[in-house]
């Protein structure tokens, strides 16, 4: 009994391009002919790379993002830091909650009103959130280094100009 994932190419394939068990052939998709797909196999080695610097102030990429905000003044709620991130409230609550137990960032309710919880960060938080920029940068640069500056300008403006359009071209509310 043949495999029917085995494409058979030979004489007795009338169609040429069809498996045993009915299957058209698919042309395999390489990433180099995609770039988005380029974009997004980049963009994940940068993050495991700033995941792996990182771990010495015990922040991960879904971590070191909220603190910077809350650093910013960006955010100064759970649901702040939710919409900015787009991610859910209860994603963020369970975020936050880790935070917490790791001594980043504490919970403080608002005398004038009960209901909202404000976020700062702790010492240990603070001494976290200045080192981050340093370290995004220095991936990013290294990431970068083989494109001259001429053409790195050129590819943060090809990226902008995509960036900006993707509401239109793909009907997408999550460009920030």
């Amino acid at each position: 009994m043949s495999d029917p994932r085995v494409q058979d190419h030979g004489p007795d394939d009338s169609e040429g391009d069809s498996l045993e068990a009915g299957y058209p052939s698919i042309e395999p998709i390489k990433a180099a002919n995609f770039p988005c797909w380029l974009m997004r196999i980049i963009s994940t080695v940068v993050r495991a790379e700033v995941d792996r610097r990182m771990e010495p102030l015990g922040l991960t990429q879904a971590q070191w993002i909220p603190v910077l905000r809350l650093a910013s003044g960006e955010a100064q709620t759970a649901a702040d830091l939710a919409r900015s991130t787009m991610q859910t409230p209860g994603a963020m609550t369970r975020l936050v909650d880790r935070l917490v137990e790791k001594g980043i960032i504490e919970r403080e309710r608002s005398t004038d009103d009960r209901r909202v919880v404000r976020l700062r960060l702790t010492e240990e938080g603070m001494r976290a959130a200045v080192q981050v920029p340093d370290i995004v940068r220095s991936v990013n640069h290294a990431a970068l280094s083989p494109l001259a500056p001429e053409e790195l300008a050129q590819f943060q403006s090809y990226l902008r100009r995509i960036y900006e359009a993707m509401p239109q071209t793909l009907n997408s509310d999550m460009c920030l």
